[in-house]
């Protein structure tokens, strides 16, 4: 390919049946990021990624809160490149933070979202319907002698008791990242006191319920804690949940049950991907148990 031409791999970074991912250095000296998608049209995923970039550009400004723009696509190739995010990942931040730093790095990625669907929002009508049959759908095709049936079983039971309750229930929806967990986010401080977080690997429809990316951030940070959280709410450790549902004007109050629906959707999910993952599976097996108690402050397992 001749817009590749001089490029050379550096690190690879994922390597997934729908996509892999790859640092390189471009012909002309820049470091750079490089998605291709291996699904049935990565065509259309490279013309869609590309345009959710450039509306996510658009929507945050590229101050503070920004992502990683796109420099070169190829969709005949599915091959999508996009400029490198400065910083560190926001994981590494947070596995050498204090508890205060913690909170105040997850309300940091909250206030990012919050700015990103800002001008986007709306309100529509929540099909818990949909999640359900996705569920149902990755349970029937589990395989492996590592999964608790059991435990799966009680999981879907309380879901789509959660679910009953949620049917034509309002909710939030905004321009998302998709796939929004700290591995996806940047920190750099481009100047004394001033973080700025950039995002990486948008994933996803444009426009999505905000609590479905929340969720996804609580469940990451869940599945990566070693020990049980003295207090818990929702399945997740409540610093945690209170740093991120705290963000003003991030999630209204009546959304607080399908962010619980979610979570739970989220943790099953995460626990059928877990076959090569002992510790995290232990972690969700956890958060799982939690989550299926009360809702409120509840005392960890």
């Amino acid at each position: 390919m001749a817009q590749l031409a001089g490029a050379r791999s550096l690190r690879l970074l994922r390597d997934r049946p729908d996509r892999l991912v790859v640092q390189i250095r471009l012909g002309d000296g820049r470091i750079a990021w490089l998605k291709q998608f291996r699904n049935t049209d990565p065509a259309a995923s490279v013309d869609q990624a590309e345009a959710r970039l450039q509306e996510a550009a658009r929507a945050l400004g590229q101050g503070f809160d920004a992502v990683a723009p796109p420099l070169l696509a190829l969709p005949e190739q599915g091959i999508l490149i996009t400029a490198p995010a400065p910083g560190q990942p926001a994981a590494l931040a947070l596995a050498d933070a204090d508890d205060a730093r913690r909170s105040e790095l997850i309300a940091r990625m909250g206030i990012w979202l919050r700015n990103l669907a800002a001008t986007t929002r709306t309100r529509g009508t929540f099909g818990p319907r949909y999640w359900i049959g996705g569920l149902e759908a990755r349970v029937a095709a589990a395989a492996g002698g590592w999964i608790d049936r059991d435990l799966v079983a009680r999981h879907m039971q309380r879901m789509r008791a959660a679910a009953e309750p949620l049917r034509a229930a309002a909710v939030e929806r905004g321009l998302c990242h998709g796939d929004l967990t700290p591995d996806n986010l940047f920190l750099d401080t481009p100047r004394p006191g001033a973080t700025r977080l950039t995002a990486i690997d948008t994933q996803g429809s444009t426009v999505m319920a905000l609590a479905r990316d929340m969720a996804r951030l609580l469940v990451w940070l869940e599945s990566r804690r070693n020990e049980p959280p003295p207090k818990t709410r929702d399945g997740i450790a409540l610093p945690d949940w209170q740093a991120l549902t705290g963000v003003p004007g991030l999630l209204a109050p009546d959304q607080a049950p399908i962010l619980h629906f979610l979570i739970g959707e989220l943790m099953l999910a995460y626990y059928l991907d877990s076959a090569r993952q002992p510790v995290r599976r232990r972690a969700l097996v956890r958060g799982m148990q939690a989550w299926a108690g009360d809702p409120e402050v509840r005392p960890g397992p």
